[in-house]
This record gives structure tokens, C-alpha cells and sequence, in this order.
């Protein structure tokens, strides 16, 4: 009863572990191509992500846009030309009447028909630091998202180490239950022939048929289990539902090698490297910008203006048959904020909160990511020793159960030591299935809590 219980343990954690496989992949990328047949493996596997990827492909976006904001920002010191055409149309024509001696006029003041077109350029001369804070700010701004790109990908791979070899590990159980389905078939054939010669009894008989029936909807719900989780990777991937995917792996638990780590040593490496770091000190430096941006509200502003006019006025006839008067001026605008109603003063007030609470998030953020090395670590060290007792574990279990079935035949062992031993044998694969996939998806937590770069493993 115990193994039964330790075995049921077991099999709880695998399947937790590919449920959680699929509900971390299920909203990604929809299936693009229908019909096809892929081959992949982890290196393959990452490549299609990168490329398809939604969530990865959104955040370089933000690279473009923080390119364009700083040319937006930088506009605000270039000049700035404007060009209108203005009509005016008198319905009623404004008019004097004046009086000499015994004699009235009537004068018009204007004419029916009035156009005025202008070309203006304006060029600012000062504006208070806001133009100088503001490409500080984009630029700010630009380096954070490339951060962001980083650490999308960084979360990517992970999420395809996650998924691939959840996919891997599905399919191992799924391996596994068939091949203990038919070992318990095989037996039962033996038990079958042995009872039918008075050799066994009806006891085992009825054990043997028994185990049968109880494998079938672990090998059923196990074959689900793995379709479901090659569905989830195929949607990771940008692979259609309907295409064929095969995966390739070597199970070398030598490439997940990780040299010993001092966790206090390694806090340089981290600060340095974690783009979540790097955001939160590029987004408090931002926000410190910030206020001397909306300080700039206290300053004045000048400018330079110089416009070109052309007017014409008549009364009737076609526009392009008039003479156009032309006239240029020029114009020094100073500009004194005296009062904006505490405008500035609040801007000002809580753009320092903001900056307040960006270096509180800094600091909190640098001792999670201290913390998510130690948990990370841990986990792999766990994952590593774990595999390591497995050894040949399997090796022996096979051989046990082969042991068990010569004994049963000849009359010396008993059908409940074959069916412990077959239990044995399948305990001890997917216990070593569960622990290679521990390993390789505490290997690339580690790296990603260290700040390394996943490079795709053959």
C-alpha cells in the first residue's frame, strides 16, 4: 500500500507539472501554419519562438516607438514652419458718411472680397530645460525598452524550456504507462496459460486481469495529457494545431552543468546583468528628469518669429488677376508664467512622489531579484541531486521485474511480487523523466536569475 501511495504521489506531480506546462503556454502565440511536419529541437524550438512570439514582438515595438519619441523630443528645439490661407468674404461692407460743407460721402471701409496668405517660421531661443529634459527622458526611455526587449526574451525562453521539455516529459509518461500496460498484458497471457495448467490460481487470475483494466485509463488520460501539452508548445511556438511536431533530445543531463555559486558573490553579476534591475534604475532616473521638467513651468520662454504675408482685396473679379501686397516682419516673444492657477506646483510635487516611490520600487526590486537567485538555486541543486539518485535505477527495476516473471513461471514467486516489481520499473522511469525535467527548467530559471543569457542548448 505504501508503494501504491508513493507511486500515486508521483504520478500527481507529473501531471502537475504538464498541467502547469500548458496553462503557462496556453495564451500564447495562435497556430499559424496548417498541414505541415516539424522537427525540433530546444535551438529550433527558441528560434520559432523569437520569431513568432506575440508577447516578444510587442516589446520590440516599444524599441520603435522610443525612437520616435526622441525625435519627438528633439523637434522641440527645431524650428517650426507654418503656412495658411485665409478668405474673407463682406457680406455687408462696413461704411462711413461724412459731411463736407453742403456736400455727404459715403465711404467704404473694406472690400468684399479679402485674401490673405502667410509663411511662418518660428524658431525657439529658450524654453526653460523643458526641450533638454525631454530628450533626456526619451532617451531614458529608449534604453529601458531595450531592457524590456531583453528581459521578454529571457522570459521567453524560459517559458519554451518550460514547455518543450513538459512536452518531453508527457511524452515519457505516456511511454511509460503504454509500456506498463503491455507488460501487465503480457503477464496476464502467462497467468492466463499458468491457471488454465492448475499452475496458478484463480487469485492471481483475477490480479492480473485486474491491473490490466486499471493501467487502461492511465495510458488513456497519459496519451491526452501529451497531445494537450504538444498543443501548447505548437502555440509557443507559432506552429499550427493540426501540423505534426516532432521533438528531439538528448537525455545529458551534463549540458545543464552549473559551476558552484556563492549567492553574496554573484549579487554584482546580478545588479549588472538582470534587465529588471536596469528598468527600475533607468524608470527613476526618468521620473527624476521628470521633475525638472515640470520645474521648467516656473521659467520663461522665448521665441522667434518672422512671417511672410501676401493680401489681396476686391470687390469683384478673379482672385489671380489682383495684385498681392507682400510684407514681412519679425518678432522677439518672451513668455512669464505668473500664475497657472498651482499648475506647476502640483506637476512638480508629484513628479517628486513618483521619483520617491521609482527608488523605493529600485530597492525593492534588486532584493527580489537577490531572492529569485537563492530560490532558483535552490530548486536546481534539488533538481540536480534528485536525477543524481536516480542512477541506474531503471536498470535495476527492469531487471527486478525480469527476476520476478522467471520466478512467477516456475512456481517460486508469487504474482504480487511481479506486480510490485512493475511497479517499481514504472516508478523509477517516470521519477528519472520528472527529475531531467526539473533540472532543465531549474537550469533556466538559474541562468535568467543570474542575468545570462539562455543560449540554445543542442
Amino acid at each position: 500500500m505504501s508503494e501504491m501511495g508513493n507511486m500515486t504521489k508521483i504520478m500527481k506531480k507529473a501531471f502537475t507539472n504538464i498541467f502547469l506546462v500548458v496553462m503557462t503556454s496556453i495564451f500564447c502565440l495562435e497556430s499559424s501554419a496548417v498541414g505541415e511536419g516539424y522537427s525540433v529541437d530546444l535551438s529550433a524550438a527558441i528560434d520559432l519562438a523569437i520569431e513568432n512570439n506575440e508577447s516578444y514582438l510587442i516589446a520590440k515595438k516599444e524599441m520603435e516607438r522610443a525612437n520616435s519619441q526622441i525625435i519627438e523630443a528633439a523637434a522641440g528645439a527645431l524650428p517650426l514652419i507654418t503656412g495658411g490661407l485665409t478668405y474673407l468674404r463682406n457680406w455687408r461692407v462696413p461704411t462711413g458718411v461724412f459731411q463736407f460743407g453742403d456736400e455727404i460721402v459715403t465711404v467704404k471701409f473694406g472690400t468684399d472680397n479679402s485674401y490673405t496668405a502667410d509663411l511662418t517660421l518660428t524658431q525657439p531661443l529658450y524654453s526653460g530645460g523643458r526641450t533638454i529634459a525631454a530628450i533626456k527622458i526619451a532617451r531614458l526611455y529608449k534604453k529601458l525598452s531595450r531592457e524590456t526587449v531583453r528581459s521578454a526574451g529571457q522570459n521567453l525562453k524560459v517559458e519554451v524550456y518550460n514547455a518543450f521539455f513538459g512536452a518531453v516529459l508527457a511524452r515519457e509518461i505516456s511511454r511509460v504507462s503504454s509500456q506498463s500496460l503491455e507488460l501487465a498484458r503480457d503477464n496476464l497471457k502467462v497467468v492466463d496459460k499458468m491457471y488454465a495448467q492448475g499452475v496458478a490460481s484463480e487469485y492471481d487470475l483475477l490480479r492480473a486481469k485486474v491491473e490490466v483494466a486499471n493501467l487502461q485509463p492511465t495510458v488513456t488520460r497519459s496519451e491526452t495529457d501529451f497531445e494537450v501539452a504538444t498543443s501548447a508548445l505548437k502555440n509557443l511556438l507559432g506552429i499550427g494545431t493540426d501540423d505534426e511536431l516532432e521533438l528531439e533530445v538528448e537525455f545529458d543531463s551534463s549540458q545543464f552543468i552549473v559551476t558552484p555559486i556563492d549567492i553574496p558573490g554573484f549579487e554584482d553579476e546580478l545588479i549588472q546583468n538582470r534587465p529588471e534591475v536596469k528598468i527600475s534604475t533607468y524608470t527613476s532616473e526618468g521620473r527624476k528628469k521628470a521633475i525638472s521638467l515640470y520645474t521648467a513651468g516656473y521659467k520663461p520662454s522665448l521665441n522667434f518669429r518672422t512671417t511672410l504675408q501676401y493680401q489681396t482685396q476686391f470687390d469683384e473679379g478673379n482672385v489671380f488677376e489682383r495684385r498681392w501686397d507682400r510684407s514681412l516682419s519679425s518678432t522677439l516673444e518672451i513668455n512669464i508664467p505668473i500664475f497657472d492657477s498651482w499648475k506647476t506646483p502640483s506637476r512638480v510635487r508629484q513628479a517628486k512622489i513618483d521619483y520617491s516611490q521609482s527608488e523605493l520600487q529600485k530597492e525593492a526590486i534588486r532584493k527580489a531579484m537577490i531572492l529569485d537567485l537563492e530560490q532558483s538555486y535552490g530548486k536546481y541543486i534539488e533538481a540536480r541531486e534528485n536525477l543524481s539518485a536516480q542512477g541506474n535505477a531503471v536498470e535495476l527495476a527492469r531487471r527486478g521485474l525480469e527476476i520476478a516473471n522467471v520466478r512467477f513461471e516456475n512456481g517460486v514467486g508469487t504474482q504480487l511480487e511481479v506486480s510490485d516489481a512493475r511497479l517499481q520499473l514504472q516508478l523509477a522511469e517516470i521519477n528519472k523523466a520528472t527529475a531531467f525535467y526539473d533540472l532543465a527548467v531549474g537550469y533556466a530559471k538559474l541562468m535568467r536569475a543570474l542575468g545570462r543569457d539562455l543560449e540554445p542548448i543542442k
